[in-house]
This record gives C-alpha cells, sequence and structure tokens, in this order.
C-alpha cells in the first residue's frame, strides 16, 4: 500500500497501464485537493458571487443592448425566462431592473456616473475572476489595466454574439425537426442534438475559460477532461436548482420572488465552487509531472533557491550573448525542468532586483526577459548581493544604529567571517 507522501517517487514505467491510470487519477485528486486547502479557493468562490450579483444587471443590460439592436432580445427574454421557470416572479423582477437601465441610458443619465458603475461592475468581476485563477496556477502578475479593459470589454461584446446564435440555432433545429416529422432518423438525431448542444457549449465556455482567464500558458489539451467533468457536475446543479425553484414556488408562495434570492445566491456560491475546481483540476492536469518538486518549492532553503536564480541568470545572459530569442518564462522553464510557476516567481525576483527587464513585442504577448545590465558586468556577487539588498533597510527601526556593536555585525555578515556571537 503506497502512503500518499510517497506517490510522487513511484516509477510509473514499472507499472501496468491500469496501474498507471490509478497512479495519476490519485495524483491529480491530491494535487487538487492539497492546492484548494493550500490556496483558500473557497473565498474566492464568495468574492466571485458577490460580484456577480453586482453585475449582473448591468451585463444583462449590455446583452439586451445589442441583441435589440439586431431584434434578437425576444430570444434572449425566452432564454432568460425558461432557465428561471421555476420563478417566474424572479425573472420578470430581473427584465425590469434590465428595462430600467436600458431607459436610463436613454435619457442620458447612463452617462458619468453610470459609465462609471458599468465598467467598474464588469472590472471587478473580470479582475476577481483572473485573480482567483491566477492563484490556482500560482501567478503573482496580472494582466494590466489596458488589456483588462480591452480583452473584458472584448467578451462582454461578443456575449450577447454567442448567446444569440446559439438561441437561433436551437430554433432551427426545433423548426426542421417539426418539418420533417415523418422522417424517423433526422428527427431522432435533431433531438439527440438538441439534448446534448446545451452541454458542449457549456464545455466549451469552460474550456475557454480555463484557457484564457490565467495570466499565463495554459495548454488547451489539458482543459479537456476538466472541462467535461466540470460541465456535466455544473449541468447536473443547474437541473437540481430549476426544479427546486418549482418545488419552492410552490410551497413558498406568501414570499413570492424574495424567497428565490437566496437560492439564487447558493446556486451562484456553488456554480463558482464548481467553476474554481474545475480550474484546479486543469493545474493538476498541466502540472502532474512536475508538482513532486513545486509542492516543496515554499519550503526550498535560500541557498537553494539563490542557486536556482543564479542558473536562471546564467542561462538568459548566455542565450543573450548568443544572440537568441529571448526567453519567455515557459520557455526558461522548459529549459530548465523547472515548474512554470516557480520560474515565474523567480523572475519576478530577478526583475524587481533590476537584474532582468521585461520586453512585450505586444501588448497582448508573453512578455520576454532580457539582461538589464551589461552581460560582462554582471557577477555571482553581484546578483546575490542585489537580492540580499533589496527591500527596506531602515535604520531607525533600531537604536543601536552607528554604535560599534552594530559597525561589526554589518562587517561580519558582508565578509561572512567566523567569529562567535558572545565575543562581539
Amino acid at each position: 500500500m503506497i502512503s500518499l507522501e510517497h506517490i510522487w517517487s513511484v516509477n510509473d514505467k514499472q507499472l501496468s497501464f491500469l496501474e498507471r491510470l490509478g497512479l495519476g487519477l490519485l495524483k491529480r485528486l491530491v494535487i487538487t485537493w492539497e492546492c484548494i486547502t493550500k490556496n483558500n479557493i473557497m473565498n474566492y468562490a464568495s468574492a466571485l458571487t458577490y460580484s456577480s450579483m453586482l453585475a449582473a444587471v448591468p451585463v444583462l443590460a449590455i446583452v439586451f443592448a445589442i441583441a435589440r439592436g439586431f431584434g434578437f432580445d425576444s430570444v434572449i427574454e425566452i432564454k432568460l425566462k425558461s432557465s428561471l421557470e421555476g420563478n417566474p416572479d424572479l425573472a420578470d423582477t430581473i427584465l425590469y431592473f434590465v428595462e430600467s437601465y436600458l431607459q436610463h441610458t436613454k435619457g442620458g443619465v447612463f452617462i458619468g456616473i453610470g459609465l462609471i458603475f458599468l465598467l467598474y461592475t464588469l472590472l471587478s468581476l473580470t479582475s476577481n475572476i483572473e485573480q482567483a485563477f491566477n492563484t490556482i496556477w500560482f501567478v503573482k502578475r496580472s494582466r494590466s489595466i489596458y488589456r483588462q479593459i480591452i480583452d473584458y470589454i472584448g467578451i462582454f461584446l461578443l456575449l450577447p454574439f454567442v448567446v444569440v446564435i446559439t438561441s437561433g440555432l436551437s430554433i432551427f433545429l426545433q423548426t426542421f425537426r417539426t418539418l420533417l416529422p415523418d422522417t424517423q432518423l433526422l428527427s431522432k438525431t435533431m433531438s439527440f442534438v438538441l439534448h446534448v448542444s446545451p452541454f458542449i457549449f457549456v464545455v466549451l465556455v469552460f474550456m475557454l475559460l480555463f484557457t484564457l482567464m490565467p495570466n499565463t500558458r495554459v495548454k488547451w489539451r489539458h482543459t479537456i477532461l476538466p472541462s467535461i467533468l466540470t460541465g456535466m457536475v455544473f449541468m447536473a446543479v443547474e437541473w437540481l436548482y430549476v426544479h427546486y425553484q418549482i418545488k419552492l414556488s410552490a410551497y413558498n408562495a406568501i414570499y413570492g420572488s424574495f424567497a428565490a434570492i437566496p437560492l439564487f445566491m447558493l446556486w451562484l456560491q456553488i456554480s463558482w465552487c464548481i467553476c474554481l475546481f474545475g480550474a484546479q483540476f486543469c493545474y493538476a492536469n498541466q502540472s502532474l509531472h512536475t508538482y513532486a518538486f513545486e509542492r516543496i518549492s515554499d519550503e526550498l532553503s535560500r541557498r537553494y533557491r539563490d542557486t536556482l536564480i543564479l542558473l536562471l541568470m546564467s542561462r538568459i545572459c548566455k542565450h543573450f550573448a548568443s544572440g537568441l530569442k529571448p526567453f519567455t518564462a515557459h520557455r526558461l522553464a522548459v529549459d530548465t525542468h523547472l515548474p512554470d510557476s516557480l520560474v515565474g516567481i523567480l523572475l519576478g525576483e530577478l526583475t524587481r532586483v533590476q537584474l532582468l527587464v521585461e520586453v512585450h513585442n505586444k501588448p497582448s504577448d508573453e512578455p520576454h526577459y532580457l539582461p538589464a545590465i551589461d552581460i560582462h558586468r554582471i557577477t555571482v556577487g553581484m546578483v546575490t548581493h542585489r537580492i540580499d539588498s533589496h527591500g527596506i533597510e531602515n535604520p531607525s527601526l533600531v537604536w543601536q544604529v552607528g554604535t560599534p556593536e552594530w559597525d561589526t555585525l554589518r562587517r561580519l555578515r558582508n565578509q561572512g567571517e567566523d567569529a562567535l556571537l558572545i565575543d562581539l
């Protein structure tokens, strides 16, 4: 029987196919659980629930406004009511808020405070999502404000077109099935496609979310299985939510739509937990072969960490001296066989101490790293000295500044002399 601490040292080449499959699944589950516990993912789910509630009306207003311009607002309204068929009062309330928001837009109230509130809610929601995904992937740097505005507003502008296209496709398939009732094969095929298409759409949405939201490179092939599993659980929870709404409205008619609000918030909370669990499973899928080192990266000794920094600086300087294309964090991780997240953290430290500089060919491109100083001047001592001296050294915090003891300690620290502290 293999303990969880020893699964990382097992040589899977000596195992059978089923044993390798079971070991791989066990490793993924352990990675997912350890990272969820370590990163406090449930707290991010609560923050995303609040941001989603705050941004719900503005986002729906944008969707309805763009769809109304193309004459498809009735399609989205029908889709919204069908999603909330168990509580039509809540759907009518949401539509009333959206219509009121659009009326204020036409009246000019939208300009000024309304525009600021809209941008704030959109950027707050998307930045919270990105922060949660970056935490899952151990990415310390978020996208710039410029990239957030361009990327995220573009997503919200494309959202209504996606909804309209999928709704229109569903209506087309239903119409095609009714026009050919006698063709049994086509009718059954269309029925199958109609039942499966929502699940396929949800899986594709999760794949895009898991691939694009983290500010790092995520390989799409590692998102397929997590997206399918996440989509299955999400659809099951949505089915339970819709049917539980029907029971709630039947047994709790006194409170009306008010009783549905806590249930809606609970559904949002559970949905975000499912989404973040799927994202964490994507990370486990991609980091399966490097996590054994990555799980102890926070416990690395200072000497070992400094050696890794010197290794990265050496590779970058040699690459630059050869006139080759600058390293990205991912290419450097592949070249040194180190985890992407650890390489990203160390490169961030070297950038902060001004030994490296980030270069962007385009705002949306992954940064490349170049030496910030003439490579013929960069020495091992310079690197270690900059790392040691980075940060605040405030002499006023120590009252012994200027005393012989203080000066002696600084000299011994810099020279590394072997002197007993009791003899100072």
